[in-house]
């Protein structure tokens, strides 16, 4: 078994160095193709987030290689340049890191409640790519059910446990309250819901799919997103958390507008808000809402969260070799 993983992340890079390497649905699969190439690599599984961007390999035995160095070949980037702003693991640490990220003790919000969701998203795409192998399926798949067992065991101290509370909380101390949401995604949709029920007047931007209208949390109004810049006037504050690789608020054509938000949080990377609009208006990026420092308590809960990853950690590796002697029996039969 040879299992590797290297990425970057929000504690060795900032904005503008993740948004290159943050990759749509699309960009995953060109990755995977490119992979693909490589006979020595068996599976692979990529976990792209606001906070990071991980390759995970399935590779061949004695076959050493830098997933992250993969990755940049794969993306035509050039791999000395971003060198120093990864981190590569290999053997049991992979697992490890698998747990902790899945169940938030990686987020820059201490026990998100999104992450674990994210990853597994992660590995569907990948199996959809048919990118996976079975290795890589029962890694991430036991690694998922250590992060929910985590969750239920382990009380992860603070309340706002997700970008959508800290977004709440923020914009709650700034005084806001008409705001628009930009992106129907699951942050978009979230946030738009816990700012509704709170008292806020929110409204969203949508778009006509191919597949249908999305949907509309309730209480929360809605317009074409083609309309945005016409009805900013109306709003405190603009929120915008989409996947798209494009500005969602252009500097430019907001400069043509009159009466603009005196404030945009920014959930996405790469980033919605163009950044030119800081010459008009405050803008609150993702590290700024979410960063958070560890703290003491922390230590305790991680202790807790080893403890359990290292039982499922174990069913990993009954796993493993039950699956290595019964290749070996074969091997054994066929000679």
């Amino acid at each position: 078994m040879n299992i590797r993983m290297a990425g970057i992340d929000y504690s060795l890079a900032g904005i503008p160095v993740r948004e290159k390497f943050s990759l749509t649905a699309s960009h995953e699969s060109d990755v995977y193709g490119a992979l693909a190439q490589n006979t020595q690599i068996l599976g692979a599984v990529i976990v792209s987030t606001c906070n990071r961007t991980e390759l995970y390999l399935s590779c061949a035995d004695g076959f050493d290689c830098n997933p992250f160095a993969l990755l940049c070949d794969a993306l035509g980037m050039d791999f000395e340049a971003y060198r120093g702003l990864h981190r590569l693991r290999t053997g049991d640490s992979v697992f490890t890191h698998l747990c902790k990220l899945s169940c938030g003790a990686k987020s820059q919000i201490w026990g998100e409640d999104q992450i674990i969701s994210q990853v597994k998203g992660s590995l569907v795409r990948a199996r959809e790519a048919g990118a996976t192998d079975s290795i890589l399926e029962v890694l991430f798949r036991n690694a998922i059910s250590a992060a929910k067992k985590i969750k239920t065991q382990v009380r992860f101290s603070g309340e706002e446990r997700s970008v959508a509370l800290r977004a709440l909380s923020f914009l709650k101390e700034a005084g806001c309250k008409n705001i628009l949401v930009i992106g129907n995604g699951i942050v978009g949709r979230l946030t738009a819901q816990t700012l509704c029920q709170n008292g806020f007047s929110v409204s969203m931007t949508r778009r006509q799919y191919h597949h249908g209208m999305v949907d509309i949390p309730q209480g929360v109004c809605a317009f074409d997103y083609s309309e945005r810049y016409d009805r900013l006037h109306a709003f405190d504050a603009v929120v915008s958390a989409t996947s798209s690789p494009h500005y969602t608020i252009e500097h430019d054509r907001l400069c043509m507008c009159g009466k603009i938000p005196g404030l945009f949080l920014d959930l996405a990377v790469p980033r919605d808000i163009d950044p030119a609009v800081s010459q008009c208006a405050q803008i609150v990026d993702i590290d700024s809402l979410c960063s958070e420092v560890l703290r003491e308590s922390h230590q305790k809960q991680l202790m807790e969260i080893e403890g359990i990853s290292e039982k499922y950690y174990q069913d990993f590796r009954k796993w493993t070799e039950y699956k290595f002697n019964r290749a070996c029996g074969q091997e054994k039969n066929i000679g």
